[in-house]
């Protein structure tokens, strides 16, 4: 009996202290420096679609983003900014939770090959980074080098160089060499 009321005394006390951390923690984001630019944690409907958390420092994008699916309230990019850049390993995700893109070694394209865009315009493309898509069963499905026709954060991205691309148990298929 002594027992099961310092059980539940423990319970109710570690209860209370939970719901005031995460109280202090809401007075703790979307907060502003003295220079009036973003600093901490930051949490953002981009839209009715896509909610963000990023850390800020000095107005600039510092740490770890998330991206999450508001209809599904399920995590869809994870990934990290040092002075506003993209940099580390990012990991996309699929309505279904499995991974299925990383990208890392994120750089200024030094490729001077004009690419074809889809509108037939020719342009150099100014970020690289290499790519990894994977099967539903964390296999590689292909991998290979991806520019950037505006900046890291785009969403027109153009295959180039060598890209391997391999069967659900990952045995190399084919090669291709885009330019």
């Amino acid at each position: 009996m002594k027992t099961k009321i310092i059980i539940l005394f423990c319970s109710f006390f570690i209860g209370v202290a939970s719901l005031n951390a995460q109280k202090e923690f809401k007075n703790k984001i979307n907060l502003y420096n003295k220079a009036q630019q973003r600093e901490g944690l930051w949490k953002d409907d981009i839209n009715k679609y896509w909610r963000s958390e990023t850390y800020y420092h000095n107005g600039k994008k510092n740490g770890i983003y998330k991206l999450f699916s508001i209809e599904r309230s399920e995590l869809e990019i994870f990934g990290e900014y040092k002075n506003d850049t993209i940099t580390g390993t990012w990991y996309y995700f699929s309505n279904y939770g499995h991974l299925t893109m990383s990208q890392h070694d994120f750089q200024q394209n030094t490729y001077q090959t004009p690419i074809v865009h889809h509108m037939r315009q020719k342009e150099l493309c100014p970020f690289r980074c290499y790519c990894i898509f994977y099967y539903p069963n964390g296999n590689k499905k292909s991998e290979g080098i991806l520019l950037w026709d505006k900046d890291p954060e785009s969403d027109f991205t153009f295959e180039y160089g060598e890209w391997k691309y391999y069967d659900e148990n990952e045995r190399l298929i084919e090669t291709k060499v885009f330019k």
